[in-house]
Formats: structure tokens, C-alpha cells, sequence
């Protein structure tokens, strides 16, 4: 008897303890329930503001090390701008081919060394559509959006696009000259083997130029003065485009620099996409108290409101009972 009555004493115990949490019917204490609701609630909240600071603490990170490319804002940019930099590289080429005049019209003459040998024929250029400059596209606003919430010289900026493009052109001539070897290294970089606490453009870069380099790659280099025209027509682009825009500071009587730097409307365009976003990645943690039933593929699990500021827990409380006591 005095087993039957210990068994008893202990399923009771266990029984309190599943009422507590919301399992196995309801609360007692309407009071008390609510409670529990909102400890949840507040614990949600709490994901919800680790969430933003390591998207914030992310950001941060990628200004520091001029690496905003790598963001969320960031690739979204390039593929807002990537068809419309194409689009205007197409058109000059073009006018280039025509004998057309235009400022830095033969730095355009290096970005096509980018381009594969399909695109040519007898030497002249047989492939009008604008998506074969993507590549050069990308590399360009890659550059360029690196370092777009700090300012830096046009000569700096224009150099590193240069310089990027000219890495791309490399890699081109290596695929054409050095097929069998370009096949290896393009395996050895792709997926999962690039060291998880290595920058994958850096990592890559280095790879490529180490592997260029021992196979004896025959190309001809643009040098400085090319570089840097190539990179001041790619910023002109940008200007018309509406991301950039430059600035002369002067230093003293005799010397101007000029600066460039994101305009006001992409300053805005990344603050308005920060606030709406770094809600959007919570620090998911378990739940304290037996999550929601889902009602819809939006509707369900955890008890706040993922897209609202307010939650009402005795809202949310009744909901719980009321489906629970139509089951």
C-alpha cells in the first residue's frame, strides 16, 4: 500500500510539472499562464535583439576590413547594378568598334581581354549582347562597394578595379593557354575546400595568381597608367549610375585630391535596408514553454509575432487555450 501511495505522490509531481508548461491540459491559474506567455514573449524578444547585434557586429566587421561586398546589403547592390554597368560597357564598346570619340575610350580595349575568344572573330568583336560584361561588372562594384560607406581617393579606387579586371583577364588567358591546369585549380576551389576562416575572394585571388605563376603564364601587363584609366571609366559609369559620386577636397594651396564617395541616395538605400533586415535572423534558442500549433506555413511554432512590435500575451494566451479546447 505504501508503494501504491509513493507511485501516486510521484505521477502528481510529474502531472504538476506538465500543467506548469502548458502540457497535458490547462493552466489552473488563468493568471499564471499569462505569465508563463509572457516570459516567453520577453525570451523571444531577446532573439530577436541578438539578432541584430550580429547583423549589426557583422556590418561592422565587413566596414572595417573593406570588405562590404560580402554583406547582405552589399550583394544586393551588385545585382541591382550589374545588368545596367553592363548595359553601358556594351554601348561603348560598340562606339569604340564605330571609331566613335569618347573619354578613356581605348582602356576599354584591356577590359576586353576579360572576354573569351568566342566572343571574337578575325580580331573583331562578333558578340553584342550586354550580359558577356557581367564578369566585369561584378568585379567592378565588388571594388567599389568595398569600402562604399568610408571615403578613398579616385586614383586608389581606380587602380583596384583596374587591378581586378586585369586579374580576370589572367585567369581568361590561363584557361585558354593552360586548359588541363585551370580544370584542377577551378576543382580545387570550388565547394567546400576553402578554409572556413579564410576570406573566399582573397583565398581565391592568391591561388589563382600562385598557380598563374608557376605554370609560367605568358601575358602582358597593363601596367599602372592602364590600370588606372580602365578604373576611371568603370567610375565614370558608377557616377551615371547614381552610386557614387566624387569630391574635391584640397589639402593645401597647391595640391587637390579628389575623393570618392556613396551619394545620398545609397546612403539611404543601405540604411532603410539594414533596418528592415536585421530583424529578419533571430538567435534561435529552444522555447520555454511548448510551441504553437501551426495553423499556416506562417503561423505556428514560436508565440511572437515575427513582423509586428506588438504582442499581447493575454491575446496569445487565449488563442492557446482556444485551440486546445477545440481538439
Amino acid at each position: 500500500m505504501s508503494t501504491q501511495t509513493e507511485t501516486k505522490s510521484l505521477m502528481q509531481i510529474q502531472l504538476e510539472e506538465l500543467i506548469k508548461v502548458g502540457v497535458g491540459g490547462k493552466f489552473k491559474d488563468k493568471n499564471d499562464y499569462v505569465e508563463q506567455v509572457t516570459k516567453e514573449l520577453e525570451f523571444e524578444e531577446a532573439m530577436l535583439r541578438g539578432g541584430m547585434n550580429r547583423y549589426k557586429k557583422t556590418v561592422t566587421e565587413a566596414q572595417t576590413k573593406h570588405q562590404e561586398s560580402t554583406t547582405i546589403y552589399g550583394i544586393v547592390q551588385q545585382q541591382k547594378y550589374i545588368p545596367q554597368l553592363s548595359e553601358m560597357i556594351n554601348n561603348d564598346v560598340k562606339a569604340m568598334n564605330k571609331g566613335e570619340a569618347g573619354n578613356y575610350q581605348t582602356a576599354l580595349k584591356l577590359l576586353c581581354q576579360c572576354l573569351p575568344p568566342t566572343a571574337f572573330k578575325d580580331g573583331q568583336f562578333i558578340d553584342d549582347r550586354a550580359t558577356v560584361w557581367d564578369v566585369c561588372s561584378l568585379i567592378s562594384l565588388k571594388n567599389a562597394i568595398d569600402g562604399i560607406s568610408s571615403e578613398t581617393t579616385m586614383n586608389k579606387l581606380a587602380i583596384n578595379i583596374g587591378t581586378g579586371l586585369m586579374h580576370e583577364a589572367r585567369i581568361t588567358k590561363f584557361k585558354n593557354d593552360h586548359k588541363e591546369q585551370y580544370i584542377n585549380v577551378a576543382k580545387r576551389l570550388s565547394g567546400k575546400n576553402i578554409p572556413q576562416n579564410a576570406n573566399r575572394y582573397q583565398y581565391k585571388q592568391k591561388v589563382w595568381t600562385y598557380c598563374m605563376n608557376k605554370h609560367g603564364l605568358a601575358f602582358d601587363d597593363w601596367g599602372k597608367e592602364g590600370r588606372l584609366h580602365l578604373g576611371v571609366k568603370i567610375i565614370s559609369y558608377l557616377e551615371r549610375l547614381g552610386l557614387l559620386r566624387h569630391q574635391h577636397r584640397k589639402l593645401n594651396k597647391t595640391k587637390t585630391v579628389v575623393y570618392m564617395e556613396a551619394t545620398p541616395k545609397t546612403i539611404e538605400e543601405i540604411k532603410n535596408f539594414n533596418i528592415k533586415n536585421e530583424m529578419l535572423f533571430p538567435t534561435y534558442l529552444p522555447m520555454k514553454m511548448p510551441p504553437r500549433d501551426w495553423t499556416s506555413p506562417f503561423v505556428g511554432g514560436y508565440y511572437g509575432r515575427k513582423f509586428n512590435d506588438t504582442n499581447n500575451a493575454k491575446e496569445i494566451a487565449n488563442a492557446l487555450q482556444s485551440n486546445k479546447s477545440n481538439k
